[in-house]
């Protein structure tokens, strides 16, 4: 081998290694700034080499940075995070917040979320009843012109029940449960509630919705939080596919 050659490969594993040499191990935390309790699954970035770490169960990482690289938090349902590492604190605990989730209020004229939950509940205790339950709400909706800030109900669970015409297709009398459930499941779970948290729009929501399907009992019995954090995982599990499809 020439020398010159020589010569200028090993300068170049000189100035590789100096440069590694620098990096140090930095294992720290993050935590919720309200629990105070570790969070998982928590992507962590290091901006200069590119370097993608998650947090474990405990909410710890490990990951090796340089005097001023910036460490990126990121995950959805959380505010976004960052420091410019400073090169002496090895183990830095780090806070995050959730992000708020103002959910507009579903009004099906004077009922708001909190009456529909209610209905919900005695629809669930009640079955045998579903008929009067749901024959009073049909008969109340659909008002959209209101001062509240509504998403209104789903249209496509209204279309399922109208032909294109805008006639009943079946009367209500004959209505199954099956039927209701799947109505009250719509009101809670549709398009509108899911681009509220997503921002997702046009293509992207409707892939969404054929990649995100919580079963009808999950979503009549969970919490706004417990749908919420749902749809969220859901979206952070939609991404990870495109990207592993983009990258195939």
């Amino acid at each position: 081998m020439d020398i010159k050659k020589l010569i200028f490969l090993s300068f170049l594993a000189l100035l590789s290694f100096a440069a590694v040499s620098h990096e140090r191990s930095v294992y720290g935390k993050v935590i919720d700034a309200s629990t105070k309790k570790g969070i998982s699954t928590l992507n962590i970035l290091n901006k200069r080499s590119n370097q993608v770490v998650a947090t474990n169960e405990t909410g710890d990482f490990y990951i090796r940075a340089m005097v001023g690289d910036s460490i990126i938090i990121t995950s959805f349902g959380y505010n976004r995070k960052g420091i410019l590492w400073d090169g002496k604190d090895r183990n830095p605990v780090l806070e995050v917040k959730l992000q708020p989730f103002m959910l507009q209020e579903l009004v099906v004229k004077d009922r708001k979320l909190s009456d529909l939950h209610k209905e919900i509940k005695d629809f669930l205790a009640n079955p045998n009843d579903s008929k009067a339950i749901r024959n009073e709400i049909l008969k109340s909706m659909l008002n959209t012109n209101t001062s509240q800030p509504g998403i209104g109900i789903s249209i496509d669970a209204l279309y399922e029940m109208f032909s294109k015409e805008g006639k009943m297709n079946r009367k209500l009398a004959d209505m199954q449960f099956q039927d209701a459930k799947s109505f009250y499941a719509d009101l809670k779970y549709n398009k509108q509630v899911v681009a509220q948290i997503t921002h997702l729009q046009d293509e992207d929501l409707d892939d969404f919705m054929v990649f995100c399907k919580p079963t009808q009992d999950f979503i009549l019995n969970a919490t706004d939080y417990e749908l919420t954090f749902k749809i969220l995982k859901c979206l952070g599990d939609f991404r990870n596919t495109r990207i592993i499809r983009r990258l195939r």
